[in-house]
């Protein structure tokens, strides 16, 4: 991805963060209780590479929030009656997918913060391809740690234009995914 999509990509998850916490500002009294949103980066390598044809492929996953990387260049974490400014996590999942296929999964997903707690869920995830992006969306519930109980949105976007090795023989091998994670009382 470019400087320039990076940026431009970074502006608006800027953008998303900010108004959900502005929608988190109006919330009613009894619905107010520890939040996080964040912004970040997930690298993702697939073995074998996607291609157009659905097989099974290990994909590992290192996902951070406001963790400067190589892969990660930037991010935020904006919290409410929270320490957790920053988070990771690593996934490894063997997945039937190719680069069309919609994927619908299920899992558990937990993500080690920088205040030393951590925010296990449940999660079901959904792919789509949205106007010249893939967006994947995991949805679940915190079970255990941090944000016990609360609600779990999180989305990755990648830039359609990383998938044009989809129809050679090596497919594409690794993806950036521009990351927001949003934790709410239910």
């Amino acid at each position: 991805m470019t400087g320039k999509k990076r940026l431009a990509t970074l502006i608006g998850l800027v953008a998303l963060a900010a108004g959900d916490l502005v929608a988190l500002g109006s919330a009613p009294a009894h619905a107010l209780g520890p939040t996080l949103n964040c912004t970040g980066w997930s690298y993702t390598t697939y073995s074998p590479g996607l291609t157009n044809t659905v097989r099974p492929t290990t994909v590992t996953v290192a996902g951070r929030y406001d963790v400067i990387e190589e892969h990660s260049p930037t991010g935020s974490c904006l919290g409410v009656g929270t320490t957790a400014s920053a988070g990771e996590r690593d996934v490894t999942a063997l997945l039937d997918i190719s680069c069309n296929a919609v994927l619908t999964e299920t899992g558990t997903e937990t993500i080690r913060w920088n205040d030393g707690e951590s925010t296990s869920f449940d999660f079901t995830a959904t792919a789509a391809h949205v106007g010249s992006n893939t967006v994947l969306t995991e949805t679940g519930t915190v079970t255990s740690g941090e944000f016990l109980g609360q609600h779990v949105v999180e989305t990755f976007t990648a830039a359609n234009l990383a998938f044009t090795d989809c129809a050679t023989a090596t497919g594409v091998t690794s993806l950036d995914y521009a990351t927001v994670l949003t934790v709410l009382p239910l």
